[in-house]
């Protein structure tokens, strides 16, 4: 039988390996991901931490906002409503499976169209209405865990001139949002499988224009303990995202539909030095697809192996410290400058003292990248009615639109709730990208029309918890605007609903 500290030293290093191959597990929310899904009704459930940006009260949850029952000698009316609410939505639960039902119902302005056009006088606003739909599954089967997550939303402008959305079939947009975890843990056997996957439409400040895109990942981990100072394991990770209809401005050129697809394979050797430090051999295989319009245009594979140290300096504060080799070729060009022998790193240190209270940054360079990524996640309740978030990264993949060339991304995003009184909240969040294209078998090869190379945005929403099933919620966002030849022309779009959720 392993010590309890063992085999508490082996899991946190095994969260630490998975979190260098789950593509679903990231926690850094970009600027261009809050810009696309600014407008995706629902929860959002491809995340494993949801992100405070889209919550509608910034995570500040209040509950019981009415009246105290003791003080009242018969229920008031809002009672009476709480006590229906209540029990519509146990009928929505059977056990383990739990069905929740929303409907957002309000008023919206934009001061642009879809194509970063000005709107016109009769295009500038519309009404709309939002119905969601979530179901959520846990249960523990002996040693197996299993928990699934699905959403799913649909917004209706009835003003048939209004297409800040998107046009065509983007004009009301849907989205849906779904993830599944396995695992099995036994006395030395631990087994992980993860899936994630999205899709919508929004815009996207890459490209400069409106498009749909989906995303699909999945993981599997093993590992298996062989005794108290030595295990071992195995990991595969892959990742598709699809990028489709997009709509760009007059007189710009088409846009080609995009599929990037990404694997990875890895074994791994864990000898535990001590009962607060480990060191892990890893080996891992990585592959990168691009595909432009169902022609494969780019490819890169690697080969690294890494040394890693982990250190577990407290209970809730660890770090890692990897270094090693790795080579790298290129499957479409014979001319790429990014290939060859090259030193692999990787840096990461992880604090999480309570559920909302996190601090995680890792710098790497490793696998097919041809920069270092960096990526920094943190949350802090300050006060227990006053919550920061706060995102800073780099990262980088192929493009959408060239052939064997690379967009890297650098931004930062802040959100910070306020609850003002009881049941009414603030929220600010402001964020700033910057975009640049790396090509990789010529430095020439910038032929592509990318979006413009920076955007920011800023929002501002106050919302008020009417009762825990009801809200109102007003926000207002600010952008550099879309579409390219109109990046200079600021975006403004304000929102005010009533939110009911079941």
């Amino acid at each position: 039988m392993l010590k309890p500290v063992k085999l508490l030293i082996f899991c946190l290093a095994l969260l630490a390996f998975l979190g260098l191959y789950t593509a679903s597990a990231q926690t850094v929310l970009t600027v261009r991901e809050a810009e696309f899904r600014s407008r995706w009704a629902g929860p959002q459930e491809d995340r494993d931490v949801k992100s405070q940006f889209f919550e509608p009260d910034g995570g500040l949850t209040e509950k019981d906002v009415g009246v105290d029952p003791s003080e009242q000698t018969s229920p008031s009316l809002s009672e009476n409503m709480d006590r229906l609410a209540d029990n519509f939505r146990n009928r929505l639960r059977f056990g383990p499976l739990e069905f929740s039902l929303g409907l957002s119902s309000g008023w919206e302005y934009s001061s642009q169209s879809s194509s970063g056009e000005s709107s016109s006088s009769s295009g500038q606003s519309s009404l709309y209405s939002s119905p969601t739909l979530a179901i959520r599954y846990e249960r523990e089967i002996g040693l197996w865990t299993v928990a699934t997550r699905f959403s799913s939303g649909y917004t209706h402008y009835f003003n048939q001139d209004y297409t800040a959305a998107g046009e065509g079939g983007q004009r009301n947009p849907i989205s849906m949002t779904s993830s599944i975890n396995i695992g099995y843990n036994s006395t030395r056997l631990t087994l992980s499988l993860s899936a994630s996957t999205s899709t919508g439409s929004g815009f996207d400040i890459i490209t400069g224009s409106n498009n749909k895109q989906t995303t699909t990942s999945t993981s599997f981990s093993a590992r298996y303990i062989i005794n108290d100072s030595i295990s071992t394991g195995t990991a595969a990770s892959l990742s598709i995202s699809k990028t489709s209809d997009a709509q760009v401005q007059t007189g710009d050129p088409d846009q080609p539909n995009s599929n990037t697809l990404s694997l990875g394979l890895s074994t791994f050797a864990d000898y535990l030095v001590t009962p607060k430090t480990n060191l892990r051999f890893i080996l891992s295989s990585n592959e990168e697809i691009q595909t432009l319009q169902d022609v494969v245009e780019g490819g890169r594979r690697s080969l690294d192996a890494m040394l890693m140290v982990t250190y577990q300096m407290a209970p809730k504060l660890s770090a890692n410290v990897g270094a090693g080799a790795g080579y790298v070729t290129d499957i479409s060009s014979a001319n790429s400058e990014a290939v060859g022998f090259r030193p692999t790193y990787n840096f990461s240190l992880n604090y999480t003292p309570t559920e909302k209270t996190y601090f995680k940054v890792s710098y790497s360079m490793q696998g097919t990248d041809i920069k270092p990524n960096f990526s920094l996640a943190a949350g802090w309740n300050a006060r227990q009615k006053t919550r920061l978030s706060l995102s800073v990264y780099q990262n980088q993949g192929y493009s959408s639109l060239a052939p064997d060339q690379y967009n890297i991304t650098r931004g930062a995003l802040l959100t910070i709730s306020q609850s003002l009184i009881k049941g009414i909240s603030l929220s600010l969040s402001g964020g700033y990208e910057l975009s640049e294209n790396a090509a990789l078998s010529s430095p020439t090869n910038n032929s592509a029309s990318e979006g413009p190379p920076d955007h920011f945005l800023t929002t501002a929403g106050l919302s008020w918890r009417l009762r825990e099933w009801a809200s109102w919620q007003n926000s207002i966002m600010i952008t550099s605007g879309q579409g390219k030849s109109n990046s200079s022309d600021l975006q403004t779009r304000f929102s005010s609903s009533l939110n009911l959720n079941f």
